[in-house]
């Protein structure tokens, strides 16, 4: 409805007081698709439209002090806008064009917008897509909903990198330029999750692929987002929060799908398997030449740790036993080149740290394994070499430091001297 107002010039600040608050409320009900209901004067509750709301958390209210209408949601996300931040994202369009539109609408025509600093949304397009360091951490405690949601996340995923012959073609090239193959991307699960910038999944192919089980059992849609699977879109705690909060798509009816997408969206997907082959977590690898980029979530649920991560664990146990023996390399890429080169010897030893080092906690599985010696396949600092070193004279063996590969340099030229000697329950010193 329009507000009619005297020929007074008005400010950005005047047309979101508290004499606006029916305009605001009847136009935010328009703009996202609530209801809101009147719980006393100026203050009114509606089901937050910007994460999976049960209850009427999101709140309408006057900011006294400033004499502002504010919107907050006191569930999941917690936000907190005015009326020219719920038209940019509603709009995708900027502070300035929100106020003119605003302003438009309460048939105000002698208003000149603010152009100073604006709210606390960006400004459309103005914040790239993230590239933070990347992973997926696994939950402290394994309930059979987690485990089954990263069994159906990580299926889902490869199914879609190895169906999609036109899509993704480029993924597949990528992979194989790697030196991973299709035989080894079924045999490890790999996938694909395509990105926001994607015209058919905008980085939503896993939420929606399980929109309806979502729809119809909330419980498992917690154990989506407990794994780290999917994300709030609208989580201002998190570092990126300005870009993935623009990729809300208030087209979309179905809060799951409209406020939530793929945390590992963009990325290649590996799962990640204990030695007795059940999943932890999932790692996301951006393809590109910029590094494994780990993005790290906490939950107030779920402690979250990737620390006990080994990449390929579950294939190198059967081998470590016998052996007594293990490959440490660092990369996921490095791990596959010295899985290709072993594998056809039945002497699969070799695991990723996925890392710069080996964790108390990976170590204490490797001890486990009874693994007595260490061939370590890339340049770590001293700490490192200490804390290995230290796990190895533990149990009675040694530690041999192949470093990383030189450039033109293939695995099998730094693992050659050491691999005829892998035979029986030891590894003798080269």
């Amino acid at each position: 409805m329009a507000f009619k107002s005297p020929d007074v010039m008005k400010t950005h600040l005047d047309i979101k007081s508290a004499a606006y608050i029916d305009a605001i409320v009847d136009y935010a009900e328009k703009l996202l698709g609530v209801i809101f209901k009147p719980v006393k004067k100026n203050r009114y509750n509606a089901l937050c439209p910007f994460h999976a709301d049960t209850e009427d958390k999101f709140m309408v209210y006057v900011d006294r002090k400033k004499d502002e209408v504010r919107f907050h949601c006191f569930g999941a996300c917690r936000g907190d806008w005015d009326i020219y931040d719920l038209i940019m994202l509603r709009t995708k369009q900027g502070f300035t064009a929100a106020q003119q539109i605003w302003a438009g609408h309460l048939g105000i025509r002698d208003f000149k917008p603010y152009t100073g600093a604006g709210p606390s949304v960006p400004e459309p397009g103005e914040t790239p897509e993230p590239d933070d360091p990347v992973v997926f951490a696994e939950p402290g405690k394994l309930d059979e909903e987690i485990v089954a949601a990263m069994n159906n996340a990580a299926g889902f995923y490869n199914a879609l990198l190895m169906s999609n012959e036109n899509q993704f073609q480029h993924i597949r090239d990528y992979l194989a330029r790697q030196g991973v193959d299709k035989s080894v991307v079924d045999k490890f699960k790999i996938g694909y999750a395509p990105p926001y910038s994607d015209d058919r999944h905008r980085g939503r192919a896993l939420t929606d692929s399980f929109l309806p089980h979502f729809e119809n059992d909330f419980k498992t849609f917690n154990a989506f987002l407990d794994s780290v699977l999917i994300r709030s879109l609208n989580d201002n705690t998190a570092k990126a929060d300005a870009y993935f909060c623009q990729q809300i798509d208030f087209r979309r009816k179905a809060p799951f799908s409209r406020n939530y997408g793929d945390s590992l969206a963009g990325r290649i997907v590996f799962p990640i398997y204990d030695a007795d082959a059940k999943p932890v977590g999932l790692a996301g690898r951006l393809p590109e030449d910029r590094g494994v980029r780990w993005l790290k979530h906490q939950n107030n649920e779920i402690a979250l740790s990737s620390g006990s991560w080994l990449y390929g664990i579950e294939k190198a146990g059967p081998f470590v036993r016998q052996y007594r023996t293990i490959i440490l390399v660092e990369g996921l890429f490095d791990y596959f080149a010295f899985y290709n080169l072993l594998q056809d010897q039945d002497k699969l030893v070799v695991v990723s740290t996925l890392g710069s080092y080996l964790t108390p906690e990976a170590a204490a599985i490797l001890k486990g394994l009874g693994i007595e010696h260490f061939i370590v396949a890339h340049d770590w600092d001293a700490n490192g070499r200490t804390g290995i070193e230290r796990v190895a004279a533990k149990a009675g063996g040694w530690v041999y430091y192949l470093g990383a590969p030189a450039e033109n340099q293939t695995p099998y030229d730094i693992l050659k001297p050491v691999v005829k000697g892998i035979s029986g329950f030891t590894l003798k010193h080269p």
